[in-house]
């Protein structure tokens, strides 16, 4: 009952408030092209939310230059961390204020385009971070929200939600509302280039994860099962190519649209067990959320195959074009190839961090958020999460680090 509950209460939010892609430039240029549009919209003052690596790192020189020859007096909050909290935030709503922004221009990864839709959302709305929590809570319209994606996984950059992390417990918090889609984007790899290969592989396999768990879940609507399934194929392609090779700009440009078309997806038929997972390990732990969602994907791919063998098999289908098999047998393929791809980007099988006196808590609020957000294709007992969890325990070889570039 609590799986059709869950599966129809998002039914009806895709139905009442549906899902639209922000409007889209691509290419080498974009970045400059979206603060054109940006001031040609009206902005004066833009509020540039972005990280201070990023800033060290030069990147943004030729955009702040842009705005300056037009005219625009640019205010630069460069406090975003990874998985950022409220008092982030606050900081962020802070600065807006006292310097009379009128939009947010948001320069990389998804820590800090989620904590610049949500500066964006409390600005304009004139209220606190706590009560933009939850679903539908954004009254009026955000501030002209611009952004460009300096990683190609997180896909917020066309999501209508944002995860931000309470300050003391750092458990993941929800802003889920249409209005927190961007007015437009720009997927530039000349912003991606200088993309570390431990990033990229982490936050692609985020790209991946979305994709697939999109494509698996029982909401199903034909435009977000095309995107899905093309983003599978772009990012089983070029993510391979982009970690060995990160000057490749043709292949960073293709990743990059298959994040945004993975997030697409995702945010119309929603996400699943691996995700539900994942924000509790970085809850805890803090670890990197598309290296946690790397090393979840294979468990969960497994645990659903029995429901999901047809699904995996179409995938196959379309991957290798061969249809000579029975649906298992092309489901085991594609989880093979999957488990090809995180060995083949050097993605660890596990996480040292993880401790036994936080599994109770972990399943509960995984299971919880399952519950409450996903239309996931079958449901988890307590006891099979302690098993995924004991898994990824007994895999760990590899210390996770903190990727503060992904912010």
């Amino acid at each position: 009952m609590l799986k059709r509950l869950s599966n129809f209460s998002l039914k009806m939010f895709t139905v009442l408030f549906p899902s639209e892609k922000p409007l889209l430039f691509t290419g080498v240029n974009s970045t400059i092209e979206l603060a054109s549009l940006a001031r040609a919209s009206g902005s004066k003052r833009p509020l540039l939310v972005t990280g201070k690596f990023l800033l060290k790192l030069e990147l943004l020189d030729r955009v702040l230059e842009h705005f300056k020859n037009e005219g625009c007096e640019v205010t630069v909050f460069d406090g975003v961390i990874p998985n950022p909290t409220y008092d982030v935030i606050e900081d962020g709503i802070r600065v807006c204020k006292e310097n009379n922004c009128d939009s947010v221009f948001a320069v990389g990864g998804g820590s800090t385009i989620d904590a610049a839709k949500v500066i964006a959302a409390c600005c304009s709305n004139n209220v606190g971070v706590e009560q933009v929590i939850g679903l539908l809570k954004v009254k009026q319209p955000t501030l002209p929200f611009y952004v460009v994606p300096t990683t190609s996984g997180t896909g917020s950059e066309t999501t209508n939600s944002a995860v931000i992390s309470e300050t003391k417990t750092h458990q993941k918090k929800f802003v889920v509302d249409p209005k927190l889609i961007p007015s437009a984007v720009a997927l530039d790899a000349n912003m991606l280039k200088s993309l570390p290969p431990k990033i990229t592989a982490a936050t692609g396999m985020d790209a991946l994860t979305h994709a697939i768990e999109s494509y698996t879940s029982v909401n199903r609507f034909s435009d977000a099962e095309r995107d899905a399934k093309l983003a599978i194929k772009l990012l089983l392609e070029y993510l391979p190519v982009v970690y060995e090779d990160g000057n490749d700009l043709e292949a960073r440009q293709l990743v990059s649209l298959a994040s945004f078309l993975a997030a697409y997806a995702f945010n119309k038929s929603g996400l699943g067990y691996v995700h539900a997972i994942s924000h509790q390990l970085s809850a805890y732990y803090n670890t990197p959320h598309g290296l946690t969602n790397a090393i979840i994907l294979p468990q969960i791919l497994r645990f659903n195959k029995s429901v999901c063998a047809d699904r995996f098999a179409n995938l196959e289908r379309m991957l290798s074009g061969v249809s000579i098999g029975s649906d298992e047998q092309l489901a085991d393929r594609f989880i093979e190839r999957v488990d090809t791809l995180g060995q083949r980007l050097n993605i660890p099988g596990g996480f040292k961090e993880l401790e036994t006196k936080h599994y109770e808590a972990i399943i509960r609020n995984a299971l919880k958020e399952a519950r409450s957000f996903y239309a996931v294709p079958r449901l988890m007992s307590p006891a099979q999460c302690q098993d995924i969890l004991a898994s990824i325990a007994a895999s760990s070889g590899t210390e996770t680090n903190q990727m503060a570039h992904a912010t």
